[in-house]
């Protein structure tokens, strides 16, 4: 159990708080706390980290449960290490990027193009340019296929990544942040008594379009190398879910149970 009372919260770039601005992170002995802020946060960041060992996405942070004592009171969140190694090395964002080497917005910048191809192409070639990691748009890709799959609403430019080392070169971040997918939101956008029909259709995709669809065949129609299978079945599921049913109440645990079962429906294909 982590003690926060006397640390404070970070305000570096992995530290800051999400778009919707109301999770907690910590970064202590070498590990990051997050604490749930929404609804359930990090069960979903666990629960994902643990079916993207079923996959071949290979390099992803992974997530555990964690109680955190704050001002007297505990509340569920989760752990991971910390993979910034060594200490030199700094996670800067997309948007920084652009901002630093380009003198522009990302977020402001892709809405100049029409079509999502268009913007997907425009945000690649600019971190290739950048970076020299000429197989970004695959790393991209692996994303976008995850933030699909378990509907996460909040890759914005600030949590899509690099990391760059102390002699000026970079190398893809861990797939991180995960936070905000399978409608973990209840105080805001996707309170329990909201259907799921309801939920999908109130959701909406970033960063290159509204439409999760839209932006995964935007990816595999310009970076169609690289294609993403899951090995993952229901049984995992359910022994995942299973293993978070003492941290959560059963209807988040039906929920996301009955999410995954309609998104595994859908995208069939992957598996």
């Amino acid at each position: 159990m982590l003690i926060a009372d006397n640390l404070k919260m970070s305000q570096e770039e992995m530290g800051n708080t999400s778009s919707k601005g109301n999770q907690n992170k910590w970064l202590y002995e070498n590990k990051w706390y997050k604490e749930d802020g929404l609804g359930y946060e990090a069960l979903a960041e666990v629960f994902i980290s643990k079916m993207l060992e079923k996959t071949n996405i290979g390099h992803f942070v992974s997530y555990r449960m964690e109680t955190i004592e704050r001002n007297g009171k505990k509340f569920y969140g989760c752990a991971s290490e910390n993979f910034m190694q060594p200490e030199d090395d700094r996670v800067i964002s997309v948007e920084r990027l652009f901002q630093s080497y380009f003198g522009i917005s990302a977020s402001k910048a892709v809405l100049e193009f029409e079509s999502t191809e268009e913007r997907v192409k425009f945000i690649v070639d600019g971190m290739e340019q950048i970076t020299g990691l000429y197989n970004f748009g695959c790393y991209l890709k692996k994303i976008i296929t995850i933030d699909t799959l378990f509907l996460n609403e909040d890759r914005h430019f600030n949590n899509i990544a690099v990391i760059q080392k102390k002699d000026g070169t970079f190398r893809e971040c861990p797939v991180f942040d995960n936070g905000a997918a399978l409608f973990s939101d209840v105080k805001g956008d996707y309170p329990l008594e909201l259907s799921l029909e309801k939920c999908q259709e109130r959701i909406k995709a970033k960063p290159f379009s509204l439409n999760f669809d839209e932006q995964l065949d935007a990816c595999e129609a310009l970076y169609g190398e690289f294609v993403f299978k899951a090995k993952f079945d229901r049984k995992d599921m359910e022994r995942a879910l299973a293993e978070l049913s003492p941290n959560y109440p059963q209807e988040i645990i039906e929920r996301v149970k009955n999410i995954m079962h309609f998104q595994i429906r859908k995208y069939s294909y992957l598996f």
